[in-house]
């Protein structure tokens, strides 16, 4: 072949190589194809409850629009590590060696609801599963069986469990709703997890305690009055997260509706403030107070509440005074209940109202 003729060719080469850089619109390295799987699974997340483990994990947005995008299918991947050998610390472990201990078809809610299920092949291992480490992955996949990234778990280690608690109550109070509960027969020192859920809904899977109780009481303090709740406590087999613990107690409902008045205010003074006079008085402990509403009395009528609104703060001025008059307060609390609950009186103050704001003799 010529020179000239190689020469040709080159140029042939480069042309038709720029046609085609600008046919895909820019110049650059090949990027690799766009994934057209599933988005991965959220918050994966392993525990044992009892002597089964469940796998909770939060369901993926589609990857589009399509129909075919929908996900339809969760596979639950298990590496199972016997006792006295140590995981790798890569979780790509799992990638290599997992095996489907679980698949279900079925077709998903909306994305970011919430999916627990349970591996049904713990008890095949040797005694039972107990003392294990296992190392759980959860893949999606659409309806054309795309599968999407996997997301591994903490790895959970297996414990004996724990006996349940038992005899679980529930009271609503002026603070919220006091929960107690009895030990199972021969448990000492146990700690407790309590866990709440709406009446028509799945319970937390977080407990409302920070740390593990260690009694056999907790005052739920985060109620809304007027809602009904479910709540279950359960034994702390072992520390987490992940959390280890035994299966939960009976069911307790309680009706958070708020029928206690809050305390009487206390701590009430008046002192007179050029024509009008200031009251102050003592918040109120308790988590659900709305506000309060102050009365006067004026000669021989009775106490009237000042106005209509009640006052959010625990101080008022009272501008509506005639100078040279004897004027009587007290103050009650108001909560924030459907039917609002009012405290009984404080007790009460009296202020001579001089006619000269100068020589105001003060409150007793």
């Amino acid at each position: 072949m010529t020179e000239r003729n190689l020469s040709m060719r080159k140029t042939i080469l480069i042309v038709s190589w720029t046609v085609f850089a600008l046919a895909c619109g820019k110049i650059g390295p090949l990027q690799p194809p766009a994934p057209r799987g599933p988005l991965p699974a959220q918050d994966v997340e392993a525990r044992q409850i009892g002597d089964r483990v469940e796998i909770a994990l939060t369901v993926p947005e589609p990857r589009g629009g399509d129909p075919s995008q929908a996900v339809q299918t969760t596979e639950i991947l298990r590496v199972a590590y016997p006792p006295g050998r140590t995981p790798p610390e890569e979780p790509d472990a799992i990638r290599v060696r997992g095996d489907v201990v679980l698949s279900v078809e079925a077709p998903y809610g909306k994305s970011g609801d919430r999916r627990v299920l349970f591996d049904p092949s713990v008890s095949e291992l040797a005694d039972r599963g107990i003392g294990w480490t296992l190392r759980y992955g959860v893949r999606v996949r659409d309806r054309r069986g795309r599968p999407s990234p996997l997301v591994v778990a903490k790895d959970l280690t297996t414990v004996k469990p724990a006996a349940a608690p038992r005899a679980l109550a529930g009271q609503a109070s002026a603070d919220g709703v006091r929960l107690t509960w009895e030990a199972a027969e021969g448990a000492t020192g146990a700690t407790y997890n309590l866990y709440r859920g709406p009446l028509d809904g799945n319970l937390s899977e977080r407990p409302l305690n920070v740390q593990p109780l260690t009694t056999q009481d907790d005052l739920d303090t985060t109620v809304e009055a007027g809602k009904t709740y479910r709540y279950v406590v359960r034994a702390v087999a072992a520390e987490g997260p992940p959390y280890r613990e035994s299966v939960s107690s009976n069911v307790a409902v309680v009706n958070a509706s708020d029928r206690f008045a809050p305390a009487p205010p206390s701590g009430l003074v008046a002192v007179q403030e050029g024509n009008a006079v200031r009251l102050f008085w003592n918040p109120g402990a308790e988590n659900d107070i709305d506000g309060y509403r102050v009365y006067r009395q004026s000669g021989d009528a009775g106490f009237a509440p000042i106005g209509a609104a009640i006052v959010r703060q625990p101080s008022f001025l009272d501008a509506g005074v005639a100078p040279g008059t004897v004027v009587r307060y007290r103050v009650t609390a108001i909560d924030r209940a459907d039917v609002p609950n009012e405290s009984g009186p404080s007790a009460e103050v009296e202020v001579r109202v001089a006619a000269d704001p100068g020589t105001a003799p003060g409150a007793r």
